[in-house]
């Protein structure tokens, strides 16, 4: 008799552990469509800096997907890149991507005929100017101990270092390859589409395994035959695994949002 009380106990709790399991996982908030939500923070040295993110349709509350890290992320905004995304993940392209944009500030720095977006993305300009060395420094700190943890915080994402990637194109790409040098155990892989002017002689080599994506248009104003090859000399001489490809085109964001759909597709192939 004690036996089969027993095991009708036993029975009832699997019964109990069933039954938590099922209402557990019904409760799972699922985004139903896709989203794009603004945010403003205020960094450290006073300023109100702007961003987005992108949450895929489908994505459940304790995801934690892999995510873009995007510097001009107006171009995101602006140029359609969430419907491209929406309809990479509904046709079963790619699978579910996270992408968190910095928007870039465009107004000119007073004094000078600079916008503080290239005084805040090209560190080689800021050797000679302490101002320039200082906007730099801002938002560098801004994007490595602010933006990224406030992503990590609001969005779920994976914290794994091999889910994080970055993009960037024109001064957002040489701020890309900078930040893989200063801080390399952030981020694992580096979109940078039409690099401008980076300089990183004065970085010595990777401490970590680092990837790069770098393409350039063959209609590029300048920096073809030297300024482009000579980066990736640079680059891979440091330890930077570097895949580079040149497309037929210009310093063109349509060119740019091309590239980023087929690095999408090579990088977050679609999974059952």
């Amino acid at each position: 008799m004690k036996i089969i009380l027993v095991m009708k106990r036993i029975s009832c709790l699997l019964a109990f552990s069933i039954l938590v399991s099922l209402s557990f996982h019904s409760c799972r908030k699922t985004l139903s469509q896709s989203q794009f939500n603004e945010f403003q923070l205020t960094s450290p040295d006073g300023m109100e800096r702007s961003g987005g993110i992108y949450l895929p349709a489908g994505m459940k509350s304790d995801d934690r997907l892999p995510v873009i890290y995007m510097a001009d992320g107006l171009v995101f905004k602006d140029c359609g890149f969430k419907k491209m995304i929406d309809s990479l993940i509904e046709n079963r392209c790619i699978s579910p991507v996270i992408v968190a944009c910095s928007f870039e500030n465009k107004k000119q720095v007073p004094g000078y005929k600079v916008a503080y977006r290239n005084a805040e993305y090209i560190e080689s300009l800021d050797r000679n100017n302490k101002e320039f060395a200082t906007l730099f420094d801002n938002h560098y700190t801004f994007f490595t101990t602010q933006f990224i943890p406030y992503i990590e915080k609001v969005a779920h994402v994976s914290d794994s270092r091999d889910d994080r990637l970055f993009f960037g194109t024109s001064n957002s790409a040489d701020f890309g390859i900078t930040l893989s040098f200063r801080a390399p155990d952030l981020i694992s892989e580096y979109w940078c589409y039409s690099p401008v002017y980076s300089d990183i002689k004065d970085y010595g080599l990777l401490s970590t395994p680092t990837s790069y994506r770098i393409c350039w248009g063959a209609k590029e104003e300048a920096g073809m035959f030297d300024y482009f090859p000579n980066l990736i000399k640079d680059i891979r001489k440091r330890g930077g695994n570097v895949h580079s490809w040149v497309f037929n085109g210009g310093h063109d964001r349509e060119w740019w949002k091309y590239w980023f759909n087929e690095e999408l597709k090579r990088r977050f192939p679609y999974k059952d």
